[in-house]
């Protein structure tokens, strides 16, 4: 009969995830990954597989965290003052994390996906369901009669999630809240119904 773990294996999870975010793939070493977790070698084996299965669980596990969460939150819109307020967050969150780093699944999509199935597929599937999320968004929008007649949802939720990506992925560096929000409004004033 197995031993129980000494540890927490989601808490060890969930500090491997934060190795992965700030290093990446490549830059995160095993020493690097059990000295965050609080574990050994052996541990991290047993428990995680290889470096490269961990990772995929930390995906995963960034998933979980963050990509679902912001899902549910897309999820709630259904005027353009929703998704206005859904941008003001946003341009909230890059304007005050600066030095931390950008989106996992964006890190993960310049570094491994690429070379790897498994992180693309990954990549694609949180992708896919912040597309579906703002699309279904978009859809009670327009029922609301606050959304232009001519616009494809599809397209235009790609959009969306192109000006969200960039907002996330400037987090370490922000762009200045008054151009963010001017852009934002940009966007949101070319989607309103008139």
């Amino acid at each position: 009969m197995p031993r129980p773990k000494s540890f927490d294996p989601e808490a060890a999870l969930s500090k491997a995830m934060d190795v992965f975010w700030e290093k990446g793939y490549d830059a995160a070493s095993i020493t690097d990954l059990t000295a965050a977790m609080g574990i050994n070698r052996f541990s991290l084996y047993d428990t995680f597989g290889d470096k490269r299965t961990l990772y995929l669980k930390a995906l995963d596990f960034y998933s979980e965290q963050f990509v679902e969460p912001m899902v549910g939150k897309i999820s709630m819109i259904d005027t353009m003052g929703g998704l206005g307020s859904l941008f003001d967050g946003l341009i909230e969150y890059q304007g005050s994390c600066s030095g931390k780093p950008c989106c996992m699944m964006q890190k993960a999509s310049v570094s491994m996906a690429m070379g790897d199935a498994e992180a693309r597929q990954r990549v694609e599937h949180a992708r896919g369901r912040i597309h579906e999320a703002y699309q279904e968004a978009l859809e009670r929008v327009r029922r609301n009669g606050e959304l232009r007649a001519d616009l494809d949802l599809s397209e235009t939720a790609w959009l969306v999630m192109i000006i969200q990506d960039g907002l996330l992925s400037s987090a370490s560096s922000p762009i200045p809240t008054e151009s963010a929000k001017s852009a934002v409004g940009i966007l949101l004033g070319d989607l309103k119904a008139k």
